[in-house]
């Protein structure tokens, strides 16, 4: 069987008929360069506010790897012991799905790509039975309908989502950028970008890390032992990069490995780990909307508590005139 007809027949098994291989032209800097390329739809339930989660990646995105505008998110990735590459655009909302065009990927690659970026956009949720949760209780019902269409925003990889979100601790959103940086630079691996061909640097591997000099990275000795601790523990199976861990089994593991307090393993839990009932109580803009609203109770609409800290942190962004992305 030819490689397209592989590529075809793979991914209209996970596809449903629906995907069709086309050519995508990809431009870099005037160049053009014609590559094959997968092209696929990602359904989902409306209402669906894709804008919004645009706003997190961008604030949140690696450096080299990512590029996110307000239209579409890009990224370089290493899956299959391949170097690839996937945009995923919102060309008509009116059908209700996401575009995802994949380069580089290897055919065996292609659904566990498609899932993984069906986590990253939350397109398995069902904004019916989440409102059915809301109704009734006191501000987060107004919230739910005052902000249709919210998800959660996931990860592409769960160890970038451990590492980065140590390095982010106390620190703005624009520095955290900047360790990250350094970070990758100190320790990722340089590879070609499948589309351009420029150098770009990977996310360090957990055997990276775990041994790794970090004194180019301008962060505390205690954040540089808890991401050797982390990497560790991810290089040894300890922390498991693909499944889905027992929650309180998941806690247990996080909030032992020292410099990670309550915070982290909740905001870890709810974007690397897809739990939906995760809830960060000790952050701050969730502690400002609680304590103006003492006649809402959280805990009564579980075990989706990860989409009411999403209402909450949108309403506390909103009262305070900042953009949301920046409180999340």
């Amino acid at each position: 069987m030819k490689r397209m007809d592989m590529c075809r027949h793979l991914m209209e098994s996970v596809a449903k008929g629906t995907l069709h291989m086309a050519q995508a032209v990809l431009r870099k800097a005037g160049n053009t360069k014609t590559e094959s390329a997968i092209v696929l739809p990602l359904k989902y339930l409306p209402p669906f506010d894709g804008e919004t989660l645009l706003s997190i990646f961008r604030a949140h995105q690696l450096p080299e790897l990512e590029t996110v505008t307000a239209q579409q998110y890009e990224r370089v990735f290493h899956c299959g012991g391949k170097i690839g590459y996937f945009r995923v655009s919102h060309d008509d909302p009116g059908k209700n799905a996401l575009r995802l065009t994949i380069v580089g990927a290897a055919p065996s690659s292609i659904p566990a790509i498609q899932q993984r970026v069906r986590r990253m956009f939350d397109l398995d949720a069902n904004p019916a039975v989440i409102a059915e949760h809301m109704a009734g209780q006191p501000h987060l019902e107004d919230l739910w309908r005052r902000y249709p269409g919210l998800r959660v925003a996931r990860t592409w990889d769960r160890f970038e989502t451990l590492i980065t979100t140590i390095l982010g601790q106390l620190v703005s959103v624009s520095f955290g950028r900047t360790l990250i940086r350094e970070l990758m630079q100190s320790s990722g691996a340089r590879v070609k970008h499948p589309v351009t061909g420029e150098k770009v640097c990977l996310f360090p591997t957990p055997k990276a890390l775990r041994t790794a000099d970090l004194s180019a990275v301008r962060t505390s000795e205690m954040r540089r032992t808890a991401i050797r601790a982390i990497a560790a523990l991810a290089a040894d199976g300890g922390l498991p990069l693909v499944g889905q861990p027992e929650p309180r089994e998941l806690r247990r593991t996080l909030l032992s490995i020292p410099g990670v307090g309550a915070w982290s393993a909740e905001y870890i839990a709810m974007r690397a780990f897809d739990d939906n009932d995760a809830f960060p109580a000790t952050d701050y803009g969730l502690k400002q909307e609680i304590k103006r609203h003492p006649e809402m109770n959280v805990n009564q609409v579980r075990p989706w508590r990860a989409y009411a800290a999403a209402a909450l942190w949108r309403n506390f962004a909103a009262t305070k005139g900042t953009p949301y992305e920046s409180v999340v």
